[in-house]
């Protein structure tokens, strides 16, 4: 039977949180967090409403009503389960420089990426008992047809239907992407060149931001890619700050069980409990790429 040292299992969750903490899902800035204390939660949201001229004196009280939305966000539960022998939690658990504790944090994080980025244009169970189905055209969502290449021009496209429909220039709004992308605009002179702007968004090779607009890379050719292609298309999101909001029911748990079943193993479970919806559609874009 394998006996843990008690000080080998804090000292491993302990390291994968740190290497979590060294790093963030690349979507979290951008979302809204919200803690999730059952299966379900409720996203109650408020429409707009404007002011009305007064005529005459002492006129009576009208109300004015203002829309409240309420949209279901389901929960979802994911685990990832790494099997390690005897010398493994003698030896590498203690090494800091072993790579399980960064394998686990990023398999978490990916994981956040994933659920917001499944999340963006998905239907919505709506009302005071989520009987009504919105989608995301009725959501007032907007598609940005870039098959033809992410431009400098289908960055404007973008941009503008941000300050149309009222988004705040305080903010922040981020476009999701892979390489394949991120080197079409580097090919952008409105991008790149300084003779168009001194905002020095190139840093490193990359561009970290566009219009204002902050670029976040994903990888194209990953196993479970966090932007995935359908009928050789790619669908990007951009999004407003709180355009989506993530529903928190557990957040990473690292747990190191003895496993009596098998000869000298044992097993680390990484377990998250996790859902996300979308909070407006005029916060999310669609933008369709080629793959």
């Amino acid at each position: 039977m394998t006996t843990i040292d008690p000080a080998l299992v804090t000292q491993f969750s302990e390291m994968v949180h740190v290497a979590a903490q060294q790093k963030s899902a690349r979507y979290r800035p951008y979302i809204k967090p919200l803690m999730m204390t059952g299966d379900l939660l409720a996203y109650d949201g408020l429409g707009t409403v404007e002011m009305r001229e007064l005529q005459g004196r002492s006129p009576k009280v009208v109300f004015d009503d203002i829309e409240h939305t309420r949209r279901r966000l389901n929960r979802k539960r994911f685990t990832c389960v790494l099997p390690i022998d005897k010398s493994d939690v003698r030896g590498m658990l203690t090494d800091p420089r072993n790579n399980y504790a960064s394998a686990v944090a990023n398999a978490a994080l990916r994981q956040y990426d994933r659920i917001i980025q499944q999340s963006a244009f998905a239907d919505i169970a709506t009302g005071r008992d989520f009987t009504t189905t919105l989608t995301y055209a009725n959501d007032g969502g907007i598609t940005v047809d870039a098959t033809a290449g992410l431009t400098y021009e289908k960055l404007l496209e973008i941009k503008q239907n941000f300050i149309d429909n009222d988004i705040e220039d305080n903010e922040r709004i981020a476009i999701g992407m892979t390489g394949i992308e991120h080197t079409r605009l580097m090919r952008e002179n409105e991008l790149t060149s300084g003779d168009f702007s001194r905002n020095f968004v190139v840093e490193k090779g990359r561009i970290t931001q566009a219009l204002g607009m902050d670029i976040v890379v994903f990888a194209a050719n990953a196993t479970l890619p966090i932007i995935p292609v359908a009928s050789s298309q790619r669908q990007l999101i951009a999004m407003a700050q709180d355009g989506i909001a993530l529903g928190i029911s557990q957040e990473m748990t690292v747990k190191i069980q003895e496993r009596n079943d098998l000869h000298e193993t044992t097993q680390v479970v990484v377990e998250l409990e996790i859902g996300a919806v979308r909070t407006e559609g005029k916060k999310v874009q669609r933008v369709t790429t080629t793959a």
